[in-house]
């Protein structure tokens, strides 16, 4: 075992600092910033194959919820909507 590994509760914590910093303000961004980070981590030898990254993937997306309650904001959603005017 890689003594260098990372936990879930390590991933969460930078996903959150790095989430607060970029102006995450949706599931699918945060989805987006996960693979990123995972990838990242996984590509630089910190997470290993024989790791559930699957599962983590999915732990740590799910944990958008408690990231949106924790932020001390409300995060609402882009309106993406192209017939809005805005002025």
């Amino acid at each position: 075992m890689n003594l260098d590994t990372l936990n879930q509760d390590e991933l969460y914590n930078e996903l959150e600092d790095l989430a607060r910093r970029q102006g995450v303000t949706s599931q699918d961004m945060w989805n987006e910033l996960v693979d990123e980070v995972i990838d990242s981590h996984f590509n630089i030898g910190e997470l290993e194959q024989d790791q559930d990254l699957i599962g983590l993937r999915d732990d740590l997306r799910a944990k958008w919820d408690v990231y949106q309650s924790e932020s001390g904001e409300e995060v609402q959603p882009l309106n993406e909507d192209p017939h809005t005017l805005k002025r």
